[in-house]
């Protein structure tokens, strides 16, 4: 557990021994029994104690204010005014140590810096009933105890984990308080994608594009030519210049923007060890990034010996370094972003989480300092409910076993679809060891009153869908094999019997219909899935609107439950496209002419042969090609998880007489990510995309009426997709557009009816 020291006073040099616990009363009868007192010059988190302990423990006492008597038995030494060296000593072995001490006179209150001293505060306040679930006063559990008392002791915390961060937890008051309140904080491991603000290309690329990555015979700004002594003599410079600055700054991020790119000169390459990534497809280029990391390292300490470096294990130098290690100044932080984030680590339905940690465990092999970047969501999801607790509970104390330094956790942090997940998250990165089931009980009771007991049972319950299903793609690809009818059934249940029990209960009728929002949300996903799945785009579109009303009123609420980055801006860049396009092609006098099956007759061709012998010909016998399914299931879930390189799909069709003279265009709601189209052994042409953007293309010329048409098509799937797609990923078309303008009182549906007949 985090180091919680329960000290015996009379063991300390110069304490006096208390003999046994007595009760410390603050409050009696709404009147204040303390008095504070502050250092000479107080810092604003120590000031911040004493507005904190006046407003809780007037909460507790049941008053708005409390009054003060004409006695103050008891006085709250806060911060540097704290005298305890002892204590202060142990409490500063980590920058968010802190000790309480609570004596019959005095109670202290101090931290390694001021901020521990707040969590110092925030602790005492939790020890007497008081729980922060979720930001805002919604999330806050204040219970009213009347005589506020609290036992003699003396206690020294220091976390689990020097680091506690949950990234893109919202940027506003309800969210910084709650994660103070929950003793979030400690060193904030810097953005690690920064090549780019090293080496500007604004400002080098023009003059010396020698300076950056040499990709295909070309200079291009993407990524750096590390091989470059004046590439690292740069970098090292901008980093000198920024501490100079700003001294208080000492950790500087020094890995590779973001994305693919990287340089193919000569020397580059020549850093390589010819280590191959099976999870990118690609050498690893951990070696040649830790010699460039290295030598701006050397260079910086020469001015700046006390400097540190950042970097993501990420992409292709997530891998171990085969020869190059890392000075000790260079801190990575394990950002897997190609590895399931479905799933938890020993999860026997997902093998790549053990890859994980057999990445903690050579790291921290040969790194004093490793910090976690995982992801607590699944990547470019819109913030679908999801219950990570189990996976969380086993990952963060192995962990602390596996000499993980700190947490930079990247979560789109939604309140209503997560649960306990943000509470669960904060409360184990300070003490690893809690028991996760008192945890859990204690949060269910405190916040959903009498709905406890459904609501444990609808969040567990969607814990469990996710741990058990053997699916890893990420977005939300795989949410109807998660939550399948049974499922939502019975999530439906408990919501109704929760509702019931909490009625008009505030705020936990509040704290239910939350959840309600929440399941409402994932229903109208669902339902959208389905009827694109069935080409019934009235009813998808209907849904995506829907789900859109209830993700606004989520953003819109304060304090606000989904972060601004995802929920419905997720929705609009992966989804509305599809159905918003499917639903212009098929109203207003457009007609749908052919809906294409889930499934096609599919040939793998790695070595790209296909062409050459004319895969495309309808005179190929494909009878024993195999059958993939294409928006029901990705690649990831029929067994080709990493497989990069061509996918030959093929399928064939008839179309009636009735479609002559209209114009035809083949429509796919999502290719990943390059494709090619014959249409009876007729080269239609190409176009790339990203398996989310919609793509067309005319075949009117192509196509033969009352005999059977072959649809051909070339996928190549060549660069890693951290969303596990590939191929045909979305349903697929014909349609074609309207003779003629549609009256202007025409209705959608009715326009569906007619070109359906």
């Amino acid at each position: 557990m985090a180091l919680r020291t329960l000290l015996v006073i009379a063991m300390i040099p110069g304490l006096a021994a208390v003999s046994a616990a007595e009760s410390v009363v603050l409050v009696d009868r709404g009147v204040a029994q303390f008095q504070f007192a502050l250092p000479e010059q107080p810092d604003e988190m120590e000031i911040k104690v004493l507005g904190e302990l006046e407003v809780y423990l007037a909460r507790l006492a049941g008053v708005e204010v409390l009054e003060r008597g004409p006695e103050t038995p008891v006085t709250i030494e806060i911060g540097a005014a704290a005298d305890n060296d002892a204590l202060r000593q142990r409490a500063a072995a980590d920058p968010s140590g802190f000790f309480i001490e609570v004596t019959p006179a005095v109670i202290r209150l101090a931290g390694a810096t001021p901020t521990a001293t707040l969590y110092a505060a925030y602790d005492l306040l939790q020890r007497l009933g008081c729980r922060w679930f979720m930001p805002g006063e919604i999330g806050e559990v204040v219970p009213r105890v009347g005589r506020v008392q609290i036992e003699t002791m003396a206690e020294v915390e220091l976390p689990d984990f020097t680091g506690r961060i949950l990234q893109a937890l919202p940027r506003e008051q309800a969210s910084d308080e709650w994660a103070l309140r929950n003793k979030l904080g400690g060193p904030h491991y810097p953005g690690s994608h920064s090549w780019a603000s090293l080496v500007p290309a604004d400002e080098y690329f023009e003059t010396h594009p020698e300076y950056f990555s040499l990709v295909d015979g070309e200079r291009t700004p993407r990524q750096l030519c590390t091989s470059n002594p004046d590439v690292i003599r740069i970098a090292a410079q901008s980093i000198i210049d920024r501490h100079a600055a700003d001294p208080s700054v000492d950790w500087y991020g020094i890995g590779p923007n973001d994305g693919a790119g990287y340089c193919e000169c000569e020397n580059c390459r020549a850093q390589d060890t010819g280590d191959w990534d099976p999870f990118t497809n690609r050498i690893s280029i951990t070696d040649r990034f830790l010699r460039f990391a290295n030598a701006v390292a050397a260079q910086v300490h020469e001015v700046y010996p006390e400097i540190k470096f950042a970097f993501y294990v990420y992409s292709n130098h997530m891998r171990p370094p085969l020869e190059v290690m890392p000075d000790p100044s260079i801190i990575p932080a394990i950002a897997p972003i190609g590895l399931c984030r479905m799933h938890g680590m020993a999860n026997p339905v997902c093998p790549e989480r053990n890859y994980h940690q057999a990445l903690i465990r050579e790291w921290t092999r040969i790194c004093p300092e490793v910090y976690h970047r995982g992801y607590s969501y699944n990547l470019a999801g819109p913030n679908l409910p999801l219950n990570y607790v189990s996976r969380w509970a086993y990952e963060i104390p192995y962990c602390k076993r596996a000499g993980i330094t700190g947490f930079r956790i990247e979560t789109q942090m939604s309140w209503a679809n997560y649960g306990p997940l943000g509470y669960v998250l904060a409360q184990l990165m300070w003490d690893a060891d809690q028991d996760v089931q008192l945890l859990l009980e204690d949060y269910y009771d405190k916040f959903y009153g009498p709905a406890a007991n459904p609501m444990q049972e609808y969040w567990t319950r969607m814990d469990r869908a996710r741990r058990d299903a053997p699916y890893h793609t990420g977005n939300a690809v795989n949410i109807p094999d998660i939550y399948t009818p049974p499922v939502m059934k019975y999530l439906a249940e408990r919501i109704a019997l929760a509702t019931k029990r909490a009625a008009d209960t505030q705020p936990y009728a509040e704290r239910v219909h939350i959840a309600a929002q929440s399941l409402a949300y994932l229903d109208a996903f669902l339902t959208m899935r389905a009827a694109a799945e069935s080409f019934d785009f009235i009813e998808a579109k209907r849904a995506l609107d829907g789900m859109r009303a209830v993700g606004q009123w989520m953003h819109d609420y304060q304090p606000r439950l989904m972060c601004a980055g995802g929920g419905v801006a997720r929705i609009d860049r992966f989804w509305s496209p599809e159905i918003e396009q499917a639903y212009e092609r098929t109203t207003g006098g457009n007609s749908l002419v052919y809906a294409f099956p889930d499934e096609w007759r599919v040939y793998m061709d790695p070595l790209d042969v296909g062409e050459d012998l004319d895969y495309f010909a309808r005179r190929l016998d494909d009878s024993s090609w195999q059958t993939l399914r294409t928006y029901s299931a990705s690649w990831s879930d029929q067994g080709l998880r990493y497989y990069k390189g061509v996918m030959w799909y093929r399928h064939s069709l008839t179309l009636e007489p009735r479609w002559a003279g209209r114009r035809l265009m083949l429509w796919f709601g999502g290719i990943d990510e390059s494709a090619k189209v014959w249409v009876n052994d007729t080269y239609i042409g190409e176009f790339d995309t990203n398996g989310w953007q919609p793509v067309e293309i005319d075949i009117t010329h192509a196509i033969r009426y009352e005999r059977e048409n072959l649809v051909c098509v070339k996928v190549t799937n060549a660069v890693v997709n951290e969303l596990g797609c590939g191929g045909i990923t979305r349903p697929v078309m014909i349609w074609s557009p309207a003779r003629e303008q549609p009256q202007a009182d025409q209705q959608p549906e009715e326009q569906q009816a007619e070109q359906q007949e």
